[in-house]
This record gives C-alpha cells, sequence and structure tokens, in this order.
C-alpha cells in the first residue's frame, strides 16, 4: 500500500478528540512532486503545507509549515506505513512532538 492518498487523521495519543476535529475532519495528503513528496495537512485548527522525501524503506521525512489560529507554525515530522495505516508524526521547533494515526477514508 502507498503513503500517496489522502489519509483521514481519527486519533491521536497527544489530542483530545474533540479538537482534531475541530474545524474539518482532519487529514493528510501526500503526492509525490518530481524527486519530492508535497502535500497538505488539517488537525484541529491547524493546517499547512508539507515538503518531503521518500526513505529507502518507504516511510516520509518531511518538514511542513503553517498557521495555527494566525500563530506561524513549522518543523519536521514523518510519515509511516504499519499495515494499513498511517502514522504521522509533527515534531514542532522548539516545541512538542505530536503522533496522529490515519486511515484510507472509507
Amino acid at each position: 500500500m502507498s503513503l500517496y492518498r489522502t489519509w483521514a487523521i481519527h486519533s491521536s495519543p497527544d489530542v483530545d478528540e474533540s479538537y482534531l476535529h475541530m474545524e474539518r475532519p482532519a487529514f493528510v495528503t501526500l503526492h509525490p512532486d518530481g524527486h519530492r513528496i508535497a502535500g497538505e495537512y488539517q488537525v484541529g485548527l491547524q493546517s499547512g503545507n508539507i515538503d518531503g522525501r521518500e526513505r529507502p524503506d518507504g516511510s516520509i521525512t518531511f518538514s511542513f509549515e503553517g498557521n495555527d489560529e494566525m500563530d506561524d507554525v513549522s518543523g519536521s515530522g514523518t510519515a509511516i506505513l504499519e499495515g494499513d495505516r498511517l502514522i504521522l508524526t509533527l515534531a514542532y521547533y522548539q516545541g512538542d512532538d505530536y503522533v496522529f494515526e490515519g486511515r484510507r477514508p472509507r
């Protein structure tokens, strides 16, 4: 199964579910763009863009930048496929790390 698609983010051990889908259903989209991986995400009130590279093991490492309630946010992250689940980690510059679990929309 490929990581290239839109994933519905359905849970996180780090974020309350009521926040996770506050503005709209949480998601991440990943797609190839030449030699890199591009994407978009929305989690709670935060949205942004992803710029990454695929690793030999099929995972993706990326940087992200976006907006969280009018504040700029940025950092690095990983996207890993575990069976049919996406494990997305966002590590904010000079901040916390958050893990999200995604699945293919039905």
